[in-house]
């Protein structure tokens, strides 16, 4: 019995050793995570984060390595995105904008280095004949971006207009520079370079489109974005803001137009990549101008251009653009030598597209990530409602003193979140660090007194406003009626 017992020990002994082993076998040998699986991770990271809502779509040689939906296509319905869902894709409209005028090139119609009066007799002649196509194209023209005029800012691009009426008004201000001595980019250049598709082929924008490229590539799930059309599965677009969602102000789509009206979604997209890598809507020629970035800025034919160094020392071209419109932002990046797509579609506004993208290309050749975090702007948030307005002020406070706080218009942007997120007192707080940081910014004290007239303390809006029209350098005439307005409200 004795030796029985032994033996029954030595049993369960070699077979617990062996179990140790075999954990210790398994775990070393243990298959690490897939790049599918990392890429799915990471998007997953930046969702649960709140920064990423939509669509992803990752190929490589053709091989689908990702294409999913994170989060919902319809807050108010509950409707979560499904990969087909079609997308407001706002300025990376450029791109195909850029391949219509290229093909225009390759059938001899148009010349990338004639002018725009050449083409547009009715355009501003002193300005027109300075401006040749390929500047429109590379936003080397000296023209600006249409935000700042107060024509603009004062529809806030609600209003339709004809293609003429826009540009007179929008697209034929004074130039900023010499054209072809500068970059600056320009949604008025590429409004004028979809009106030249339409002189040039008697056809509207959205039918060139239809016919060039999206039925030669099989997109049969993109368009011209005509709010009054009936869209299966269209995306509802939403504005994150810091505690919740809030629809965004009306676009008319007459305003975007050929800088950014199209609407696509990641399969379609993955279509037009694969069209331009076989070179089968323009020719290889040709292809290479739609790269070609000029003198001043990485920038070539919609199109940003950038090199890419791989773990091997390969170095590869990115070719990329991303895009952003009320409700949406979206991204597409392609590896040209080594054919991967990375297409990015979000319905939230404001995702880190660049920095995502960046991640996935990095995933794919393996090189270090960055791991998604908390912006700005969320850390300070999530201060402010755990542990109280005073405790946040100080933290944001060191944080500037590690030079690690907001710019002056990050700040001012800030206090707006915080007013929408309904924290009226903390906006005044961070309008106030503002003013004191910028004492000589109008805008600083526009703001503050804006706040403090919503928090009804109307003596110290009025101080504020006082001192934004001492600093203007802008139109001061709807300061001064405001001024007037709160003195007659005060009495």
């Amino acid at each position: 019995m004795k030796l029985f017992r032994q033996s029954k020990q030595q049993f369960f002994s070699r077979m617990l050793t062996v179990s140790l082993l075999m954990l210790i076998s398994s775990s070393l040998y243990a298959s690490p995570l897939t790049t599918e699986q990392r890429i799915d991770d990471l998007l997953q990271g930046y969702f649960s984060l709140n920064q990423f809502n939509g669509v992803a779509l990752v190929a490589h040689h053709d091989k689908v390595l990702l294409h999913k939906g994170f989060g919902y296509a319809n807050f108010e319905w509950d409707v979560k995105h499904v990969t087909t869902g079609q997308f407001k894709i706002a300025s990376v409209t450029k791109q195909f904008t850029a391949l219509l005028i290229l093909q225009l090139v390759e059938q001899n119609k148009l010349q990338l280095d004639q002018t725009i009066s050449h083409y547009l007799p009715s355009y501003r002649q002193d300005t027109g004949n300075k401006i040749t196509i390929r500047q429109l194209l590379n936003h080397t023209s000296g023209l600006g971006n249409f935000f700042h005029l107060q024509e603009y800012q004062a529809t806030e691009a609600r209003n339709p207009y004809s293609r003429e009426e826009f540009i007179q008004i929008f697209c034929s201000e004074d130039l900023l520079f010499e054209p072809g001595t500068k970059f600056r980019y320009s949604n008025a250049g590429y409004t004028i370079l979809g009106h030249l598709i339409e002189q040039i082929t008697g056809k509207t924008y959205q039918q060139v489109l239809q016919e060039n490229i999206f039925n030669p590539a099989g997109m049969t799930k993109s368009g011209f974005n005509n709010q009054q059309q009936v869209v299966k599965q269209r995306v509802e677009g939403y504005e994150r803001t810091l505690n919740s969602f809030k629809r965004p102000t009306h676009v008319d789509m007459s305003v975007p137009y050929s800088a950014g009206a199209i609407y696509s979604t990641s399969h379609d997209l993955q279509l037009w990549h694969q069209a331009l890598q076989k070179n089968l809507l323009l020719s290889k020629a040709l292809t290479k101008v739609l790269y070609q970035v000029s003198a001043h800025r990485n920038y070539a034919a919609g199109w940003l251009v950038d090199d890419v160094k791989t773990n091997n020392n390969l170095t590869y071209t990115k070719v990329h653009h991303g895009g952003g419109i009320q409700g949406f932002n979206a991204s597409i990046a392609r590896i040209l030598e080594d054919d991967l797509l990375v297409v990015l579609l979000n319905n939230t506004g404001g995702a880190p597209m660049t920095e995502m993208t960046n991640n996935i290309i990095n995933i794919v050749y393996n090189m270090p990530v960055n791991e998604p975090k908390l912006r700005f702007s969320q850390q300070l948030f999530q201060q402010i409602s755990k542990n109280g307005l005073e405790q946040a002020k100080a933290w944001y406070l060191s944080q500037v003193s590690q030079d690690n706080g907001f710019s002056e218009r990050g700040l001012n942007n800030f206090g707006y979140e915080l007013i929408e997120a309904g924290e009226i007192e903390a906006a005044i707080t961070f309008f106030e660090i503002n003013s004191k940081a910028h004492p000589k910014s109008a805008n600083v004290y526009h703001s503050l007194a804006e706040a403090y007239e919503q928090k009804a303390e109307l003596a110290l809006a009025l101080t504020n406003y006082q001192l934004a029209l001492n600093l203007t350098t802008d139109d001061k005439s709807a300061l001064i009626n405001k001024i007037k307005q709160l003195k007659t409200q005060i009495q």
